[in-house]
């Protein structure tokens, strides 16, 4: 099959998201990847009153919902990883999230009274799931589960897996910095897909470090993705879930190299700990996970797996 190239941006979930790939039906396969993307974004949203994650928010305290498969999986993958508290990922933080509104215009400090009441809704030990029934049961009224930290990389993995599945042996893909590769490249000398890393520290399109990969995932979070100043103080959107506070450390972006997307939407929040060091050691124990981490005071820390130039190609396809 001869090799054409495909490419397109547009805007979706708040972010552009570019793809490229090679195929010789990949105008098609572009636009199906639109509409496979749109109706995700319906499905697993927090910010549409209709959305299947919003009847389950809505009926938190009063009945179970039965959820479509991918939506019960995802959820169930979230909440095993949610109660592991050495990390501070969490799905159940939907309520301290609306009470923060970081990354909106109204963000605003909350009065500790307001956190307190709501410390109490972010447990994930209430989200009561039944397998045989495919339902979720929120079980205090309240509560509200959000996808935010791991929904665009179950989107990419899941939009890979059909492109694949359609012949596709080469491509890109970019949800907004999330960042998922199909094969080589065939632009590149080294056939490997490089991927730049955003230097937290700078102005947006810095970069501090490049990542060689071949069929595996890129993901970043910073406290310089969504965060608001007042009275000299910067106060950034990754909330720890036991203060109900912005966590506090002296990490500045965590990078995950992964061979799939949704790992490194996880790892890429549950890696902020308090400190650099705590996050690598950490970070070394998973599997199949690397990390470039970077600290307040600009210094670079890898995983074990990296080379020290921060390179490394993903053996994977």
């Amino acid at each position: 099959m001869k090799m054409v190239k495909f490419q397109s941006r547009f805007q979706m979930m708040g972010t552009f998201i570019d793809l490229l790939i090679y195929h010789r039906d990949g105008e098609k396969l572009i636009k199906d990847t639109y509409h496979q993307l749109n109706k995700y974004s319906e499905r697993f949203t927090v910010n549409q009153p209709g959305s299947e994650l919003m009847t389950v928010n809505k009926n938190a305290g009063v009945a179970p919902v039965s959820v479509e498969h991918d939506l019960f999986q995802l959820i169930k993958m979230a909440k095993r990883i949610s109660e592991d508290r050495v990390n501070p990922f969490n799905i159940a933080i939907g309520p301290l999230v609306k009470t923060w509104r970081i990354g909106f215009k109204d963000a605003r400090v909350p009065a500790q009274e307001d956190i307190s009441k709501k410390l109490s809704l972010v447990e994930p030990e209430n989200i009561i799931l039944d397998d045989q029934k495919q339902s979720v049961y929120l079980s205090q009224p309240g509560m509200e589960i959000d996808l935010g930290a791991i929904a665009k990389g179950y989107f990419a993995d899941e939009i890979k897996k059909r492109l694949i599945n359609n012949g596709v042996e080469s491509g890109f893909i970019n949800l907004g910095g999330n960042v998922l590769t199909i094969g080589h490249s065939p632009d590149n000398p080294h056939q490997a897909w490089t991927v730049g890393i955003q230097n937290p520290l700078a102005d947006r399109g810095t970069i501090i470090r490049a990542i060689s990969l071949k069929g595996a995932s890129i993901v970043t979070s910073g406290i310089n993705e969504r965060f608001f100043h007042t009275n000299g103080q910067l106060y950034h959107h990754l909330l720890d879930s036991q203060t109900g506070m912005p966590i506090s450390t002296d990490i500045a972006s965590i990078t995950i190299v992964s061979p799939h997307s949704v790992d490194g939407e996880i790892w890429s929040t549950a890696g902020f700990l308090s400190t650099v060091t705590d996050s690598i050691c950490y970070l070394n124990k998973q599997d199949n996970i690397e990390a470039v981490v970077i600290s307040k005071s600009g210094s670079i820390h890898l995983t074990d797996g990296l080379a020290d130039d921060g390179s490394y190609i993903y053996p994977v396809n």
